[in-house]
């Protein structure tokens, strides 16, 4: 797969990567919880990953992405 661009904005200081609200829309319907966290791991790779309720990461953990 290649990876997907998005542009990087900045706003009083801070760096910001807009997502489509389409693609955190998806995501929320198909783990039926609503994304209010995201976790960023930053390395060679920036990696961001939603924060699920409990119940919700159970299910995730199943899926492969």
């Amino acid at each position: 797969m290649s990876p997907l661009i998005r542009k990087v904005y900045e706003i009083k200081g801070s760096k910001i990567i807009a997502l489509p609200k389409s693609w955190i829309e998806w995501f929320e319907r198909e783990n039926q919880c609503k994304i209010k966290e995201v976790a960023v791991e930053v390395g060679e790779v920036l990696t961001i990953q939603p924060i699920l309720p409990l119940k919700a990461e159970k299910a995730v953990t199943k899926r492969s992405f």
